[in-house]
């Protein structure tokens, strides 16, 4: 029995679900009015949460819209905290950068 090794294990996380684990991780962030990407003529497909593997660890960029009345820096500053957070916690990959941009507040209903 000294000769019995544990069998090695891998797990692969698909980047669609660490993206989606990081939308979210931002949704639930008081403040975020939602996820946007700003669309431009150079990259017109721009998906509002993206990540780069980096060998191991990842990082990560997000776009958010801000909901009237709240801090934008605040806001995006919870959101790159619980982007990095929710991602350990849920997928076990470490995200050495967060970077949020916020492309927009969230407009006021007409009345």
């Amino acid at each position: 029995m000294d000769n019995v090794r544990p069998a090695s294990r891998s797990v692969n996380i698909s980047d669609e679900v660490i993206c989606r684990v990081a939308a979210l991780a931002a949704q639930d962030v008081e403040g975020v009015a939602s996820l946007r990407a700003a669309r431009t003529l150079q990259n017109p497909m721009a998906q509002a949460v993206q990540i780069r593997n980096l060998g191991g660890a990842i990082s990560v960029d997000a776009s958010i819209t801000v909901k009237n009345g709240a801090r934008a820096v605040a806001v995006a500053s919870a959101v790159q905290n619980a982007i990095k957070h929710g991602i350990q916690d849920m997928t076990g990959v470490t995200a050495v950068h967060v970077h949020v941009e916020v492309t927009g507040m969230e407009e006021e209903d007409q009345v």
